[in-house]
């Protein structure tokens, strides 16, 4: 399941804006999308839009809505869907629980096109008459029937407990919490045994979930004492010998805390630091906790999680936490929103900084069926995308719009800062400066027939090009 575009008709800052996220030459949906935009302009809106209709889609009300113009006129969108090579469009607002007991949404078939004249229609909000060409031309023609909105529910809708995952990661929290964890993160192995009873489909990965990534974790560790017991004592296995056992079911079963240090490694490395998972403390009473340190490599001294630096954490604990809900599971459809990533992360880290999160998002067949979303300010990310990944949100006239990048994918970043990012100069005020005055010493050497005024504006005009790496 992927979403092909969203068309907002009165949201905040958004008034008939469209955000395509389709490829233009084949007309599928983009695997991975890029927000960037001015602040202000509405990324974390977006973010946070898309993560509330996707909870949306698991609720077990969802049906046909609206069916009156006085619920039209509450609608802020509609997000168009592809899942199993068919297309469906909803309606989303707001406001859609209060207007109709419950029912979260209109599905409609894939006969439907909310293209031209249907959208110039459905933007005219005020005007009834329009609405009722609307409803009359469309909407009794097209809705899916409720016995088929039923039949269709089982097959394409987001599920609790089913192959289903949503990650949201928001750009801050209300407090970081990270900083306080002294020890450990704070669970217990009673509290990670009731993900065997329930496991979520939504999880919000911040600071303020730390103890959840902790006791997912703890449960990965316990599913696979589970699943070991269960492979040792199945029928076909009870002839074969420890050695063999243990070399087969590791092959095939790998273990969560080795798996996740291969991932921290990539950062925890440049500090001199590793994952310490050699002396890692498995919780065996109800009351225990995982006892898991980050330690200096050589000494194996250990670092308190709270010591580490912020960019380090907040890596560390984002990825982890990320990594561990696809860990070794199947996921058919998959949401992974990540508001402004590059937090606190030096700069050359950020140049890989999207494939760092593509691996860790892969289930256990070497399956990715995630579409990621990222929000962000770093040319250096958005560089990464290819132009149509790219959604850029500008101001017009009052109201946010939406665009496709321009730069292609890998350019120089300061190319994608003109291109994309729309910055008419990459200096500051003093670098400005500098460069106009490089300017006209130019002109002034071309003017001046002065041998001895010649050679001291090429002698300036070297020091300023040399210091700020202006072309001759």
């Amino acid at each position: 399941m992927k979403i092909c575009s969203i068309h907002i008709r009165n949201f905040q800052q958004f008034k008939n804006t469209t955000l395509d996220f389709s490829n233009p030459v084949d007309g599928e949906p983009a695997d991975q999308v890029c927000l960037i935009g001015r602040n202000g302009t509405g990324k974390s809106t977006i973010l946070f839009y898309v993560m509330d209709f996707l909870k949306k889609m698991t609720h077990p009300n969802i049906g046909i809505w609206p069916n009156n113009e006085t619920q039209f006129r509450f609608i802020d969108c509609i997000i168009k869907i592809k899942c199993h090579n068919e297309t469906f469009f909803f309606f989303f607002s707001q406001f859609l629980g209060e207007l109709n007991n419950g029912n979260l949404g209109l599905f409609l078939n894939k006969n439907f096109n909310p293209t031209n004249e249907v959208l110039e229609l459905w933007c005219k909000a005020d005007d009834v008459i329009s609405f009722r060409e609307f409803m009359s031309s469309y909407i009794q023609n097209n809705i899916i029937s409720g016995s088929k909105l039923s039949e269709l529910k089982t097959k394409y809708f987001l599920r609790v407990n089913a192959n289903d995952l949503i990650v949201y990661s928001p750009a801050e929290s209300n407090q970081n919490l990270y900083i306080q964890v002294t020890d450990v993160p704070q669970t217990s192995l009673n509290d990670a045994l009731g993900l065997f009873k329930e496991y979520p489909l939504v999880h919000n990965v911040s600071h303020e979930t730390i103890g959840d990534f902790w006791k997912q974790m703890i449960y990965l560790l316990k599913r696979r004492e589970n699943d070991r017991s269960e492979f040792e004592n199945a029928e076909g296995n009870q002839d074969k010998t420890r050695r063999v056992l243990t070399q087969e079911f590791n092959r095939l079963n790998p273990e969560i805390l080795q798996s996740l240090s291969i991932h921290w490694r990539k950062i925890l490395d440049r500090a001199n630091l590793h994952f310490d998972i050699e002396n890692a403390n498995n919780p065996i009473q109800l009351s225990d906790n995982l006892e898991a340190y980050i330690a200096i490599q050589g000494t194996n001294e250990k670092i308190p999680y709270n010591r580490l630096s912020t960019g380090i954490r907040n890596f560390i604990f984002r990825i982890g936490h990320i990594y561990t809900l696809y860990f070794h599971r199947v996921i058919e459809n998959g949401f992974l929103l990540l508001d402004e990533p590059e937090n606190s992360l030096f700069p050359d880290f950020l140049f890989d900084l999207l494939s760092t999160y593509k691996e860790i998002i892969v289930d256990r067949r070497g399956l990715s069926n995630t579409q990621i979303f990222f929000s962000t300010h770093s040319p250096i990310i958005a560089a990464q995308f290819e132009p149509f990944e790219r959604i850029i949100l500008e101001w017009d006239h009052g109201v946010v719009k939406a665009f496709k990048g321009e730069a292609p994918a890998g350019d120089d970043p300061n190319d994608i800062l003109i291109k994309d990012f729309k910055l008419k100069h990459l200096m500051g005020a003093k670098g400005q400066k500098m460069w106009e005055e490089y300017l006209q010493l130019r002109k002034q050497l071309r003017k001046t027939e002065d041998p001895r005024e010649k050679a001291k504006l090429a002698k300036r005009i070297s020091q300023i090009g040399n210091q700020y790496n202006f072309e001759e």
